[in-house]
């Protein structure tokens, strides 16, 4: 049961083009994820869904499996080989380094890192289940990477991160890749992929995912604005009156206009990158998300609203509440973004202090600047 289900999911994710090399393929045929979720439906499990595996009141979710439509263009932006030495920021249930682990074989070496004790011990019983002995899962904080068998050829994050950490970088070895899920503002997601070249990062591939935050002992993270019990907002540049204008705004009665089809996380990684006013808003105790724009000059929300839940999502509502101008702009911006490839965008990482090249957006961190180039993703 467990094997034919696991064959209709790959099949799917195949033809999707999330698969796309006979490698990555048969590391999933040959690592079945139930192993990893015990407890969990058959068919909850070889949907590829995310799945939430730990969570808390305070915290949120705290670790997971991904969506196994997003770990496979992640595998295959890493460029795996025989031998290869990998680190995986974040162990989760133990799946991505079982799939790394079939990836690189036995003259390579996998190495996860996560700084839940209960996660880490978890991720090592699944492990050592499906017959996965050779990867190793230690306890530490994936901000800091992991000295002991430094350099590696590849690196790969399965949460997501502002700022790339300079250890990171410093043990990646010269020419090696790093996979890196990077959060940039509300539903400013994208997963990029980069290659070492001395102090800098450069661009090699990109694709639209969202991951939760990578977490460690002192870090804060970013808290949205609380406007109504039910809806938790973040806006991209958050001001001081927002909390009391979004309060006001999604009071009212919207208008409502429908698309025929629901925009993606795709367009909406690039719409939270270039827009300086995106907001997210997610309903408390609800699936899913809502994003748009917030046009304060004009005091007017414009959202798009998923039909469906947003996997597998096929039409969507716009609703627009206070000025209908605000409406407008968030369709001339999904009307200019429609032609964008994702795939084709790219993420320069230079260190902070060093002029960034000319770029269509650039995002200034403690660690590194980013120059993103997107207008060049144009789809003729």
């Amino acid at each position: 049961m467990a094997t034919e289900l696991n064959a209709r999911m790959i099949e799917r994710t195949r033809a999707s083009g999330a698969i796309r090399s006979p490698a990555v393929e048969a590391a999933f045929q040959r690592t079945l994820r139930h192993l990893f979720l015990p407890g969990v439906a058959l068919d909850l499990v070889y949907s590829g869904n995310p799945i939430v595996t730990r969570s808390d009141p305070e915290r949120g979710i705290t670790s997971s499996s991904s969506e196994v439509a997003v770990m496979a263009p992640m595998l295959e932006m890493l460029q795996l080989e025989r031998g290869h030495h990998v680190l995986e920021i974040g162990a989760g249930t133990g799946y991505n380094a079982a799939l790394l682990d079939d990836l690189v074989g036995a003259e390579g070496k996998v190495t996860a890192i996560d700084n839940q004790p209960d996660v880490v011990d978890d991720a090592r019983a699944h492990l050592l289940a499906a017959g996965r002995s050779r990867a190793q899962v230690v306890l530490g904080d994936g901000y800091q990477g992991r000295v002991e068998g430094a350099p590696y050829d590849r690196i790969i994050a399965t949460a997501s991160v502002s700022d790339i950490p300079l250890a990171w970088r410093d043990q990646l070895r010269e020419g090696g890749l790093v996979v890196v899920p990077l959060r940039f503002g509300p539903g400013a997601n994208i997963v990029a992929t980069f290659r070492r070249h001395g102090s800098r990062l450069d661009s090699v591939e990109a694709v639209a995912g969202g991951f939760m935050p990578l977490r460690s002992d002192d870090q804060r993270l970013e808290e949205p604005l609380k406007v109504a019990k039910e809806l938790d907002v973040t806006i991209s540049s958050a001001h001081d009156a927002d909390a009391d204008l979004m309060a006001d705004l999604v009071q009212r009665v919207p208008s409502i206009e429908t698309f025929d089809s629901y925009p993606g996380m795709a367009l909406f990684s690039l719409a939270g990158l270039i827009e300086p006013d995106w907001i997210v808003i997610r309903p408390r105790g609800r699936n899913g998300m809502w994003q748009g724009l917030l046009d304060r000059a004009s005091r007017g929300v414009a959202l798009v609203v998923p039909l469906a839940l947003p996997t597998g999502a096929t039409r969507a509502n716009l609703l627009v509440f206070g000025s209908a101008t605000a409406g407008e702009r968030l369709k001339r911006l999904l009307a200019e973004l429609a032609n964008i490839a994702v795939d084709r965008v790219r993420v320069e990482a230079v260190p902070s202090g060093a002029a960034p090249p000319d770029a269509d957006v650039i995002r200034r961190q403690a660690n590194f600047t980013y120059a993103i180039h997107w207008r060049t993703a144009r789809v003729s």
